[in-house]
């Protein structure tokens, strides 16, 4: 039986039941005094990225850095193209075209990432970035690295603050979750979490390529907004709600995986402010609003939501091509698998999860069923048990739900899996992780004498993590080192083997100095090219490096008869052909001013133009420029003149047709 309080001051009367009931539930996340009490915490937070990322402060840019910033002419404009970036998507500054957009299934739109570029190329280096890129492409032997007063070093250093700073605001907001009432701040969930945060390997490719800040800015958007949440919540003061909400739109615009902070916001402010569900809901109504301005800029932008509709089937931008529902679903479970083995023990990381690095699988393997069975049962307890508030239930709920975006099993992303995507969920793993060492390892262990023993397994981790990022840093020094580190940890990814090959030419056969060493990179350069259609004969541009292989070995040992019978190996058996057409255009017409050639030239003219774009593909533009290569050599064989008046003749060209047949070789 409840006891009877009415005695007690202001419980008795009518007035103090109705404020009981109508008064907005107070809570109390952000304490006073923050950078005061937790400079020291705030601090090695910050110099832990300087620690471990500084050697990527050096480095030029590298892979898709080339596509949002020194190839991208709208950043190169600096400040006069933000309004091209922000009016169109985020590639087609570097495509120039929209065709060039239909590769890539449903669109990118992360402009934010692309307006502190162009910033920094207005204040740092504009006119040196245009004239590297020129230099660059018209003299590739020079192997220019983009460095120097300009943008590079500068881009990377503020990578590596604005990672420190995601450091600092992550250390804030699980502070306000976990109060350091009874903890040491050295030895808490805030402090812990935030360190395994900072230290994580699977973090490099964010951080060290430059390209990630789209990464660290949208989880920047994302805990800025729930911060901000948190202060209105405390206070009430409808401020903080709208200044939440655009901090949220911020976040939206550096990244689209920022929307899954619909659902962690209000699941954060009910579960740790002691929230009703109605006046969360109520409080963070503005966030909804910002979304929905998002869509609204990104549809205008792109002209889509999702699917453009005019894809071109290319396994390199839709990894899931050719398989049916059943090894779709088993392969994107494998790979969540993947995420979950990449975050405990990160020891084998690439940047090419393309296939078939991921193999496809169907549900006969077990590693997919099992995935399965451990996402629908933790998923399944995590519901049930949010409603008594549990840590553990928050902290996977927060990863799934931040990971359900990526996981291509709501839309596609184009790959399998990306240790990048990682960064966002792996939030939910860190506050897991310390929660359990901090908190439930004490508990289980019920002796106050080890309260400290988690400390055991935290430290070897965190040494163990620290290492793997040190070591895996220097693979984004250059394109030659970071597709080196890819085929040894993905050698079944054909895109991995391609890149190699072109990083080896790139980066060493046109540097070496002598035959003997340049024949050695050919040598490797065959293996990689060779691997990689192995693995994806369809590959058009493996192809077009087996072609520029060829071309490599013909400089160093002039034998025609190989170079040729290479590229008509080549051009019959890639899928698009077109793409080998440049270099073996310049080449051949410089072969054919040689009589010796000649004959072999004739040969090639024929099975090329004849036999596979007239008779094969019904090409007969580019029969006839294949065919008139033999005219070159001015010995036109029998069979190669009677095929190229049948060109001619196909072509409407009856004149030039007749004029052929009738004339002699000269």
């Amino acid at each position: 039986m409840a006891k009877n309080t009415s005695n007690k001051k202001g419980q008795g009367s009518p007035s103090a039941a109705v404020k009981a009931v109508t008064a907005p539930v107070r809570t109390s996340f952000i304490a006073s005094g923050f950078w005061k009490r937790h400079w020291i915490p705030v601090l090695l937070i910050v110099l832990s990225s300087v620690g471990l990322y500084q050697a990527s402060g050096r480095y030029g840019y590298i892979l898709d850095d080339e596509m949002v910033i020194w190839k991208n002419a709208y950043v190169q404009e600096g400040l006069s193209g933000i309004g091209k970036i922000f009016g169109s998507d985020s590639f087609m500054g570097y495509f120039q075209r929209k065709e060039g957009l239909y590769k890539l299934e449903g669109g990118r739109y992360r402009p934010l990432s692309l307006v502190t570029f162009a910033v920094e190329v207005e204040l740092f280096g504009k006119e040196r970035a245009a004239a590297e890129a020129e230099q660059k492409m018209a003299d590739p032997r020079k192997g220019i690295v983009y460095r120097g007063r300009g943008i590079p070093e500068i881009s990377h250093w503020i990578n590596i603050f604005l990672y420190g700073l995601n450091g600092v605001l992550l250390y804030a907001i699980l502070l306000a979750m976990f109060p350091m009432a009874n903890h040491n701040w050295w030895w808490s969930i805030p402090m812990v979490g935030s360190l395994l945060f900072m230290v994580h390997p699977l973090h490099t490719e964010c951080v060290a390529n430059i390209k990630g800040r789209d990464e660290i800015m949208a989880l920047m958007g994302s805990l800025g907004a729930l911060y901000l949440a948190m202060r209105y919540f405390d206070t009430r003061k409808s401020y903080w709600m709208w200044l939440s909400s655009a901090v949220f739109l911020l976040g939206l615009l550096s990244k689209e995986n920022t929307l899954t902070f619909l659902a962690v916001i209000p699941l954060t402010i009910w579960l740790f402010g002691r929230v009703s569900f109605g006046q969360v809901i109520l409080g963070v109504w503005p966030l909804f609003l910002s979304a929905f301005v998002f869509i609204l800029i990104r549809y205008n932008a792109l002209g889509y939501m999702l699917d453009h509709g005019k894809g071109t089937p290319d396994l390199m931008n839709d990894s899931f091509l050719g398989m049916n529902l059943g090894e779709r679903t088993a392969t994107i479970f494998l790979t969540l698998l993947w995420y979950l083995k990449l975050l405990i023990y990160p020891i084998s990381l690439t940047h090419d999860y393309y296939p078939y690095h991921v193999p496809k699988v169907n549900w006969t393997d077990w590693r997919a069923l099992f995935s399965l069975i451990l996402y629908a049962g933790t998923i399944t307890w995590s519901v049930m048990a949010i409603r008594r508030r549990s840590i553990m239930a928050y902290a996977i709920l927060y990863f799934v739900i931040t990971l359900s975006i990526v996981s291509n099993l709501l839309v596609s992303v184009g790959s399998f899996m990306n240790e990048r995507f990682a960064y966002m969920p792996s939030v939910g793993f860190c506050l897991l992780a310390a929660w359990l060492l901090v908190e439930k390892v004490p508990a289980l262990l019920k002796n106050p004498s080890f309260r400290y023993a988690g400390i055991v397994v935290f430290l070897p981790f965190a040494v163990f993590l620290s290492w793997r990022t040190v070591n895996r840093i220097p693979a984004w020094e250059n394109a030659f080192a970071l597709n080196r580190s890819a085929v040894i940890a993905s050698p079944n990814s054909a895109r991995a083997q391609s890149f190699y090959s072109t990083a080896i030419y790139e980066e060493r056969y046109l540097k070496a100095q002598t035959n003997e060493e340049k024949m050695q990179w050919v040598d490797t350069m065959e293996v990689h090219v060779k691997r990689a259609l192995e693995i994806y004969p369809q590959y058009g541009s493996a192809w077009v490096m087996y072609a520029n292989v060829a071309a490599a070995r013909f400089e160093l040992d002039k034998n025609v008869s190989t170079l040729l019978n290479q590229w008509t190996y080549a051009l019959n058996n890639a899928a698009y052909v077109n793409l080998l057409r440049s270099n073996i255009d310049a080449y051949v017409k410089y072969l054919a001013k040689s009589s010796s050639n000649a004959p072999l030239i004739n040969e090639f003219a024929y099975k090329t133009g004849y036999e596979l774009y007239f008779k094969k593909l019904k090409d007969n533009k580019s029969a006839q420029q294949f065919l008139e290569y033999a005219v070159l050599t001015q010995q036109l064989d029998p069979a190669t003149r009677i095929a190229l008046a049948e060109v001619y003749e196909a072509s409407g060209m009856t004149n030039k047709a007749i004029e052929l047949r009738q004339s002699t070789n000269k």
